[in-house]
């Protein structure tokens, strides 16, 4: 029955996002988005890709920064390679963009012996990190909007309660690592989830995974900062690579405008919508109507979103089909601790 209900839940979702495109794509009329192709450029499409593969390869970096910490090394060809599958299966399943990283975790202990626990610690330190920065930006993101724009007012209520919980989350997470009382263990508590059978089971499995997320933020903060210092610059990579996707539609973006849409495509992909159907569109409008452009531009802009992803997309399943490893293997593989 559950299954069943996750299953329709997922029907209903993926058939909203779809009406939200074709409505959008209606509503904005397709002449609008070819006119908004105008100022296409090869040269700076190719400078774009490059960019994109830039910023992938510095994320590698920082999670390759997260494993060295732990002793583990794996050749960075590789790890592109698993990153890109996770990012894979993360673009395809309605897990706000993390549903990937069990993938990632499963390929280092198939292919390098690396116990489970151990390697999903590693895995899921790489994520926090980018989700609690990203968090920051976010926040900031917020502010410039809150500051330099005339909202309604449920909308700016909405905004700030979502800077208060994005602070909280973020505080919270620090505040509870370096006690040493551990973020999810006590999530899990305050949820009352421990008391699930299965969970209890693997009560033990649960609390030694902490233990390495703790030991990384409280003990090991050259490899924090190293990591730390990495992701900012791909953020800084991200500015010119949004930058030049808005000149490629028309459109010569401030900082600030560069900073809301970014932030508005994050805010898209946290929604639990495979592929974040409609919801990176309706972002991209919605970024529209706040900058003062057209929503042609702003669709424009979505679907060079879509056609980048789509592309790490297709190159990451295409590993995981090329060796033989099984979708659902890579996600729900239980390995109960062994080596």
């Amino acid at each position: 029955m559950i299954k069943m209900d996750k299953k329709r839940s997922r029907i209903i979702s993926i058939g909203i996002g779809i009406a939200i495109i074709a409505f959008l794509f209606w509503y904005v009329k397709v002449d609008d988005i070819i006119v908004a192709f105008s100022n296409f450029s090869l040269i700076n499409l190719l400078i774009y890709l490059l960019v994109s593969v830039t910023i992938m390869i510095l994320l590698t970096i920082k999670w390759s920064i997260v494993l060295n910490s732990f002793g583990i090394k794996i050749p960075f060809i590789q790890l592109f390679k698993y990153k890109l599958a996770g990012f894979g299966v993360s673009y395809i399943t309605p897990s706000a963009h993390i549903g990937g990283e069990p993938v990632r975790a499963h390929l280092l202990h198939k292919n390098h012996n690396i116990e489970f626990k151990k390697s999903l610690s590693c895995v899921v330190i790489d994520k926090s990190l980018e989700l609690i920065l990203n968090g920051l930006f976010g926040c900031i993101g917020i502010l410039i909007v809150l500051f330099n724009f005339t909202l309604p007012k449920r909308t700016t209520a909405i905004m700030i309660l979502s800077f208060f919980a994005l602070i909280s989350i973020i505080y919270s997470f620090y505040r509870l690592t370096l006690q040493e009382k551990g973020f999810f263990t006590t999530a899990l508590r305050f949820l009352r989830i421990d008391k699930i059978k299965i969970l209890k089971k693997y009560e033990n499995e649960i609390n030694e995974f902490e233990s390495h997320i703790i030991s990384f933020f409280k003990y090991n903060w050259k490899a924090f900062f190293k990591a730390s210092f990495v992701f900012l610059i791909a953020w800084l990579f991200m500015f010119i690579e949004y930058k030049i996707a808005l000149r490629l539609v028309g459109y010569d973006a401030s900082l600030s405008a560069v900073f809301i849409v970014i932030s508005l495509v994050a805010l898209a992909y946290i929604i639990p919508i495979p592929a974040a159907l409609g919801s990176l569109e309706f972002g991209q409008s919605s970024a529209a109507a706040l900058l003062g452009f057209s929503s042609a531009i702003g669709l424009a802009l979505s679907l060079f979103i879509r056609g980048r992803d789509l592309l790490w997309t297709f190159i990451g399943l295409s590993y995981l089909g090329l060796h033989k490893i099984k979708f659902m293997d890579a996600l729900l593989n239980n390995h109960n601790g062994k080596k």
